[in-house]
């Protein structure tokens, strides 16, 4: 393989891994905010007060959409870093 393709190959692979840590920070904040909405949602349903119940839910079933669309995203990013790891490990001459 060309210097120039290792080197398009191994910033592609770095650029991969960037953005999972990114995608590790985004799902655990959205993961812990979805826990802090079903707190409030469990809180806010004694109370009786059914517009503020319907806030929470619904921020509840946002923030649960957000965590498994990074999620997604995560897997892809997985696939894509193994497919570009195989890209690397074939262009390589018999060592």
């Amino acid at each position: 393989m060309s210097q120039e393709a290792e080197n398009i190959l191994r910033k592609s692979l770095d650029a991969v891994d960037q953005h999972r840590r990114r995608l590790n920070w985004m799902l655990a904040i959205a993961g812990f905010t979805v826990a802090w909405e079903f707190y409030r949602l469990a809180h806010v349903e004694p109370t009786g007060d059914v517009p503020r119940m319907i806030v929470a839910a619904v921020m509840v079933l946002f923030f649960s959409t957000l965590s498994l669309a990074v999620l997604l995203v995560f897997q892809l990013t997985v696939a894509t870093k193994r497919i570009l790891r195989a890209i690397e490990l074939a262009s390589r001459p018999g060592e």
